[in-house]
């Protein structure tokens, strides 16, 4: 009977132990690729700069936790510095830890499937393999705490208050995409709000107000008071508050750069600040719709009609349709200059001449129209509901023709070719 291999006595870290100091670094690309296919937030564009950031950050921990030098200490000063900024950063961006927590899970878990895969294949002794694993675990807890430092250093509460402020906010943006019905009852439970914001240390305000903030590169910075709960999605900042510091807040986001925009709601009870986040959310899509005129700040009391009536996408786009399929058949000239006269009719009922004034054309111009209009929409005219629905759609309607949305014409064209 033979002897089986011998062993390797020394452990696997070792600073003559040059093949594993390799292995470490070529690890570093391939875990980040696992980290950004395991954990959305973290997904971003190949070679982008979140996927250099993560590189550079780990290859520097590991060239730091290898270094044997005199300069190791100040060398690792650097690098906790660096995880530090890094957790400052994703909390400016206004991300919770939840992505910081997973990133760690799946690269912890990936580090370790690796590292056993080499020591069994170099035959490594148990305790050789559970030294080093100790010591990166050690690293990975390190470097995770100097994350978590540095994001709670930019929102200056504990990670727990902070984790409740992101849940309770997230629970006012649930509320009216979680309803069943649109006769449901508006608003969170009572009982539920109370919790969350005794954790979320969010002194409930008599009446709150949501603002939704559209911005272009760095995301503007947001006051830290309790009273202001926010959170970044995308391109945009959505943002619950004490209706007395919404207009402060709007002031400063507009003053702080030109990208600016900024949608502020009605003052509702806190119970319904999920349904004033969706009036300013939806403002600012109506903004850029053109349905609303473009200004640096949009509040949804001026706008109350238009934020109605594009409650419904879909149910306006149907009735637009059924309602206005005359007038989609028209060509695009005539279609726009009739569209716009029997609105401004429609609203106010004036004279051809008034409307003229109105349109700056002649009156007999109007006369002209008029009577197209009377042989595209006949009878139907002197139906009081018709006349109503047609006022609302066309409302809805004519402001987004005019800042350029094509889509109800390419849908009615889109239609007439499959029924012919």
């Amino acid at each position: 009977m033979t002897d089986g291999p011998a062993l390797a006595p020394e452990p696997i870290r070792s600073v003559h132990s040059q093949p594993f100091r390799a292995l470490l670094l070529q690890m570093v690309e391939p875990i980040v690729d696992q980290i950004r296919a395991e954990v959305p937030a973290y997904a971003g564009a190949a070679g982008g700069r979140r996927h250099q950031l993560m590189i550079m950050a780990a290859n520097a921990a590991i060239r730091a936790h290898l270094d044997t030098s005199g300069q190791h200490d100040s060398t690792q000063r650097k690098v906790d510095e660096l995880f530090r900024r890094m957790g400052w950063g994703e909390a400016q961006d206004g991300n919770p830890t939840d992505n910081l927590e997973a990133a760690f899970a799946v690269g912890g878990r990936a580090t370790w499937e690796r590292l056993a895969d080499y020591a069994v294949a170099q035959g490594f002794t148990a305790k050789a393999l559970r030294d080093v694993s100790h010591e990166l675990a050690d690293l990975n807890d390190h470097l995770r705490a100097e994350l978590l430092a540095g994001h709670e250093l930019r929102t200056g509460r504990p990670q727990e208050v902070e984790r409740a402020r992101h849940e309770l906010l997230g629970l006012f943006r649930n509320t009216t995409a979680g309803r069943v019905s649109p006769l449901a009852p508006l608003g969170v439970d009572l009982g539920r709000l109370s919790e969350l914001a005794e954790r979320a240390q969010w002194p409930i305000p008599e009446r709150a107000v949501a603002l939704a903030v559209s911005f272009h590169g760095e995301c503007p910075a947001v006051s830290q008071r309790p009273e202001v709960l926010w959170m970044r999605d995308e391109s945009r900042l959505h943002i619950v508050c004490a209706a007395r510091f919404a207009q402060e807040l709007a002031d400063g986001f507009v003053r702080s750069g030109s990208d600016r925009r900024v949608a502020i709601s009605a003052p509702v009870p806190p119970v319904e600040a999920g349904t004033a986040l969706l009036w300013a959310v939806r403002a600012l899509d109506l903004v850029q719709a053109g349905a609303i005129p473009a200004t640096p700040v949009v509040r949804c009391e001026d706008h109350l009609t238009q934020l109605w009536l594009h409650a419904e996408p879909a149910m306006r786009k149907r009735l637009c349709q059924e309602l206005l399929e005359p007038l989609l058949a028209e060509p695009p000239n005539s279609r726009e200059i009739l569209s716009e006269t029997l609105l401004v009719w429609l609203e106010s009922r004036e004279s051809a001449p008034a409307i003229a004034s109105r349109l700056d054309v002649h009156p007999q111009t109007i006369r002209y129209r008029w009577r197209r209009i009377n042989e595209l929409f006949g009878d139907a005219l002197r139906s009081p509901d018709f006349m109503v629905q047609l006022t609302l759609v066309l409302k809805a309607s004519v402001p987004m023709w005019k800042g350029g949305d094509q889509s109800d014409f390419e849908l009615f064209r889109d239609t007439r070719d499959v029924a012919e």
